[in-house]
């Protein structure tokens, strides 16, 4: 009896499959020294990645940002909204970004509006 709940747990274990990762977005108040280098002032929105699951997102806006992340099939869909509250210069705002490798496209608004990211660099 026991060797054949050996090899009901043995498949069963087999047969499972990883989860894909939740995405998840999280403002950065401390920027790591590695990553000022590549953050360019004159790119409103700006991509910096590690590897197929870590990216961070830098915004430059006058406004505080409100962030959300969503996941739907192969899309990562990313919503900033911006406070109506003006400084009187942008001001950068850094996002850690989680996301599954599955997905492939980045889809970026900002309040409301699909906005195109300026520049994407590896680190």
């Amino acid at each position: 009896m026991l060797p054949g709940l050996f090899y009901f747990l043995l498949i069963g274990a087999c047969d499972t499959t990883p989860q894909p990762i939740s995405p998840k977005i999280q403002e950065l108040t401390i920027v790591p020294d590695r990553m000022h280098k590549h953050i360019i002032a004159n790119d409103r929105v700006q991509l910096l990645y590690e590897d197929d699951t870590t990216y961070y997102l830098v915004i430059y806006s006058k406004g505080n940002v409100l962030a959300n992340v969503a996941a739907k099939e192969k899309r990562l869909i990313i919503h900033f909204k911006e406070g109506s509250e003006q400084k009187k210069e942008a001001q950068p705002y850094v996002y850690a970004i989680k996301k599954s490798p599955e997905q492939s496209i980045i889809e970026l608004f900002i309040n409301g509006k699909s906005t195109p990211i300026d520049r994407i660099t590896m680190m």
